[in-house]
């Protein structure tokens, strides 16, 4: 057999699909074989293979057994003179195996083979190609400083930027996520993966045996690929940077002198340091500049009201500043906490959820003031009108610093995108008809004829790049039915990345995609949403877990004889506001697998009625309308009709 691909999968099923159809179209007229190893995914991936792609050989393992291993079990059974390891997040043309194949006969001393990697945007990703990890390689890609020198053969190293984008040439390392493989080179270089790799450096390792083993790695950009999730694409989150470094480590112990590696190692855990601070700073500024920047207007406003008011209104003596001092931060963090908790700093942006924060933030202020003691009591007219003020000015400065550029957040009115389908009339036809089952699908704008044909067209594949800048379109769907993934290729690069680019395959519910270098990628689909999947709803779950144990906690003298098994109830408290547990949770003995996760409940997500125990279908109901539709207010009503159970085991 000539070809082996192997792909391990971890719960991307729709990335998959797309993965699989290229690979089966690329692979056509060449005695291969297409193996895809699940590390125990929960989202049906298996199911998907089995009914659409038969002919896959499937191992299901039970559990999560990382890349390496994972890839090792398909190698065991694999049968190709050639083998492909290649992540579930990546689609390749038509013409991939005929050209990579090729080279690979016409050139026995090539031990490996890396395309050029583009984004979802069409964007090259550098990381296909790279250095073996020397201390400065390490040192500059730990701190971050290959990227502020991204064009420097010295201090970029890591990306092999001494070798052009588009040269065939040797290079040290490529990437895993698309490295063809010679058999017979990679047992003479000792196997497939070292299982010592968990995540990260498993293609440094090989690429360096293979290296060592008297063939060459050659980085071959006369075939692309796109990779979704790209290593450019990876959040610089800490467990991120210590994983990584972790697998760097282990890299050197295993192939450096002890001398070497101790001082690489000590310069690694500086860089860790060094780059886990600049990470956070990063991050949290990121978050935060927002919620920052309507601090500082808050402050302003309240500062303004609070002198007009004084000097203009009452012509009273100033107010004294430790009043003021011991007051504004806290109406500034109750302010905050409302709009964050309203998700006025969600997205999309809404100017009703600024509103709606303000208000509710404005009477807890109040309610807080009316606690004070006399000394800090100035005026409740200057919160009153601090509150509207504030509300006026965020709207309108939200607003300009949005259309300058500034503040950057998706309004609610620019949803959804203007959008055109690269497809024939039947199956533009049909990929429409899905996509208006989508929430938050783009507006369509019409059709793009992938032949020469106008008829009900806006125009062709060929006049595609003036189209889009002329008609104001930003997103293009392109139909793989009548489409190659060849044509699909060459219009991503040749429109460039200021489009959104998606792939619909003939008989999918699914629109995959990526919409730029900075995101691991995006999808449409028609699937079973959840609410539970939302990260603001996920909040809002825990903040009335929060409140309501806390209050349950301060009144608990008075509960105490409206629960059953109070001091269970009291130890529920306790578990619920430290996390531990939460107020309402799936029903334990129904199906979960594909569900939300959430936190163990006290109560079931039902009114409990004495003596009624709802069926395991109708539990198995429940758990998915509860997840599918959550509200806070869900949790709220559950809560006080299920009042009397909450001191439940």
């Amino acid at each position: 057999m000539k070809l082996s691909v192997i792909i391990v999968n971890y719960n991307v099923k729709y990335f998959l699909e797309v993965c699989l159809h290229s690979v089966l179209r690329a692979a056509e007229g060449i005695e291969s074989e297409v193996i895809v190893v699940d590390n125990n995914s929960t989202d049906s991936s298996c199911t998907l293979i089995r009914e659409r792609f038969p002919n896959v050989v499937l191992i299901e393992n039970k559990d999560n057994k990382g890349f390496s291993k994972a890839n090792n079990q398909g190698v065991a059974i694999a049968k190709g003179e050639y083998i492909l390891f290649l992540n579930p997040d990546t689609v390749m043309p038509e013409d991939f195996f005929r050209k990579t194949i090729a080279y690979m006969d016409a050139h026995p001393e090539a031990g490996a083979v890396g395309p050029r990697l583009i984004d979802g945007t069409g964007t090259f990703a550098p990381d296909a190609k790279k250095s073996f990890p020397s201390l400065s390689v390490a040192i500059f890609k730990t701190t971050g400083m290959n990227k502020v020198f991204s064009k420097s053969p010295f201090f970029n190293k890591y990306y092999a930027v001494h070798v052009g984008e588009r040269e065939t040439a040797p290079v040290d390392v490529l990437s895993g996520c698309c490295m063809l493989v010679r058999r017979k080179a990679m047992e003479e270089a000792g196997g497939a993966f070292d299982e010592d790799y968990f995540m990260y450096c498993e293609d440094v390792d090989l690429s360096y045996r293979i290296e060592k083993a008297g063939y060459k790695n050659i980085y071959f950009p006369e075939a692309d690929l796109i990779h979704y999730k790209g290593e450019s694409t990876r959040k610089m989150t800490l467990s991120y940077v210590r994983i990584f470094n972790e697998a760097l480590v282990t890299f050197v112990k295993k192939h450096y002198t002890k001398k070497q590696a101790r001082m690489f190692i000590l310069f690694i855990n500086i860089g860790i340091v060094l780059r886990a601070i600049l990470g956070t700073l990063k991050r949290g500024l990121k978050a935060l500049h927002m919620p920052l920047f309507d601090a500082l207007i808050l402050l302003l406003t309240l500062w303004g009201i609070k002198e007009f008011w004084i000097r203009e209104v009452k012509n009273i003596m100033p107010i004294p500043p430790a009043s003021v001092y011991a007051t504004f931060p806290v109406y500034i963090a109750l302010w905050l906490s409302s709009l964050y908790l309203n998700g006025a700093y969600d997205q999309p942006y809404r100017a009703l959820k600024v509103t709606r924060g303000m208000l509710i933030g404005t009477g807890a202020i109040l309610a807080y003031y009316g606690l004070l003691p006399p000394e800090f009591r100035y005026s409740r007219a200057i919160i009153i009108f601090a509150g509207f003020g504030g509300t006026v000015v965020l709207l309108g400065l939200h607003e300009i610093l949005y259309r300058m550029g500034i503040l950057r957040f998706i309004p609610y009115d620019k949803l959804p995108h203007k959008a055109v389908i690269v497809a024939d009339e039947s199956a533009y036809r049909q990929t429409a008809a899905i996509l208006r089952q989508v929430h938050y699908a783009p507006e369509l704008s019409g059709r793009v004829s992938p032949h020469g044909d106008k008829h009900n067209a806006l125009g062709t594949l060929a006049e595609m790049k003036q189209l889009l800048y002329t008609t104001g379109v930003n997103e293009v769907i392109f139909c793989i039915n009548g489409l190659s993934y060849a044509d699909v290729f060459n219009q991503m690069q040749h429109c460039g990345k200021g489009y959104e680019y998606k792939i619909h395959l003939p008989g999918s519910q699914s629109f995959v995609g990526s919409n730029s270098s900075n995101t691991s990628g995006d999808l449409y689909t028609i699937d079973r949403r959840f609410n539970l999947s939302d990260f603001a709803q996920v909040r809002n779950k825990r903040m009335v877990d929060l409140g309501s144990s806390f209050l349950f906690l301060i009144f608990y003298p008075f509960l105490f004889f409206m629960v059953k098994n109070p001091g269970t109830f009291f130890v529920n408290c306790i578990s619920v506001f430290f996390g531990k547990k939460t107020w309402v949770g799936y029903t334990p003995d129904a199906p979960q697998k594909y569900l939300p996760p959430i936190r163990k409940g006290v109560i079931q997500p039902y009114n409990i009625l004495n003596g009624y125990h709802p069926s395991y279908e109708v539990k198995a109901h429940i758990n998915t309308a509860y997840a599918e539709h959550y509200s806070t207010i869900s949790d709220i009503n559950l809560i006080l009709k299920n009042f009397k159970y909450l001191g439940g085991e």
